[in-house]
């Protein structure tokens, strides 16, 4: 088997580990609000830290044991912590599965201590581990995507960790089934190919997650541009574009939809009679209840001000249509608690249907707002 050059190798490992962590810290600094980065940073951390123990304990001689003892204590944790963080970074996060991990803590220290003379028992004890550890944290990276953007922004990372695990696994093997060739410390030809092959798939793996993380922001900023910022509906740019989709599909397949337009009655007297404070309590209120108001494959969003589009399908007949109105008419509107008092809400509706994609945006826009100012002039006239 090919020989490679075992202090070459333990210092481009090293390496590897001090820019991991560097980059940890960067992705850290720019995203430590983002679930699951925070633990990335601490298990790179502990990983460094392992690795230097046993760089070390070979240069400086530690006595028998310390050095294994030290490494595999920080490993281990190290390792479950890139997987927690994974798990949270993806949105799985338990608190039962962390206090669980948590109490492996001790266990980890006991066998670690156990193990320090015995290589071959140290290995497969904390290689079962990392290697589980790594597989888990490969699948949680793919696991249910959002879509297909998201498939493949995760998916370097994920075949990383694969990679990662299948290193381990492959030294686990060897020390079940042949212990002499894991006997031999940093000279043995075991670790020389883990040093190298863990040297390229942690690379790889820190790539995957700068692209996860990139991408996680990116949608964050795109979700921030298509939402309002008061109510958390969607905002008119985001109105216009799933209008324009919401045409194109029903050219396609022929459905009828409804644009609905639902506007605040005497929305200014809660502005001027207790302030912009409670008049924006009652905008986001009133989204409250409009989400609660649309089916689930509906669509509202804010248009500006006091007006909020819905996107009604299958609306096939004047009487659903009607059914919608009343039901959106019910949950809206009624009495709503802002600070400094109670405003009794009213609202003005008016509604135009699509028939399989006959108009235009602007068209049904129009004659929606239409529709809901005559709403508004019947309600006034009923006072």
């Amino acid at each position: 088997m090919l020989e490679l050059d075992i202090a070459t190798l333990t210092l481009t490992f090293v390496s590897m580990a001090f820019t991991t962590v560097i980059v940890l810290l960067l992705i850290w600094r720019i995203n430590r609000d983002m679930p699951g980065v925070t633990l990335w940073l601490l298990g790179g951390v502990l990983l460094l830290t392992s690795t230097l123990t046993l760089f070390l304990g070979v240069r400086l001689e530690f006595p028998d044991g310390v050095a294994p003892f030290v490494s595999n204590s920080l490993s281990l944790p190290g390792n479950m912590l890139l997987m927690e963080g994974t798990l949270r970074f993806r949105g799985f996060a338990s608190r039962r599965r962390w206090l669980f991990l948590l109490a492996l803590i001790p266990v980890f220290l006991l066998a670690s201590w156990i193990n320090r003379f015995d290589a071959a028992a140290r290995y497969i004890f904390h290689d079962s581990f990392t290697m589980t550890f790594m597989l888990v944290t490969s699948v949680a990276f793919i696991w249910r995507p959002a879509g297909r953007d998201e498939l493949y922004a995760n998916i370097l990372a994920s075949f990383g960790s694969a990679l990662m695990a299948l290193s381990i696994g492959a030294r686990l093997l060897t020390a079940m089934t042949n212990s002499d060739q894991v006997m031999g410390g940093t000279g043995s030809t075991v670790t020389q190919w883990f040093l190298f092959t863990g040297t390229n798939f942690y690379v790889m793996w820190m790539f995957g997650i700068s692209v996860a993380c990139y991408f996680r922001s990116r949608q964050q900023v795109m979700q921030m541009a298509r939402e309002d910022s008061l109510t958390g509906l969607p905002n008119r740019r985001c109105i216009d574009e799933r209008l324009e989709q919401t045409l194109a599909e029903s050219k396609r397949s022929g459905e009828t939809f409804a644009v609905i337009i639902a506007d605040i009655n005497e929305f200014k007297l809660v502005n001027d009679r207790f302030g912009h404070s409670a008049g924006d309590r009652l905008l986001h209120g009133i989204a409250d209840r409009l989400r609660n108001a649309v089916r689930a494959a509906d669509f509202a969003g804010r248009l500006g001000g006091d007006e909020f589009l819905i996107l009604a399908r299958l609306v096939d007949s004047d009487e659903t249509l009607e059914q919608v109105i009343n039901r959106l008419r019910t949950r809206l509107e009624g009495p709503l608690d802002v600070p400094g008092g109670s405003f009794n809400i009213r609202v003005s509706i008016g509604a135009a249907v699509c028939h399989a994609g006959g108009e235009t945006a602007d068209q049904l826009l129009r004659i929606a707002d239409a529709d809901m100012y005559r709403d508004k002039a019947r309600i006034r006239a009923e006072k």
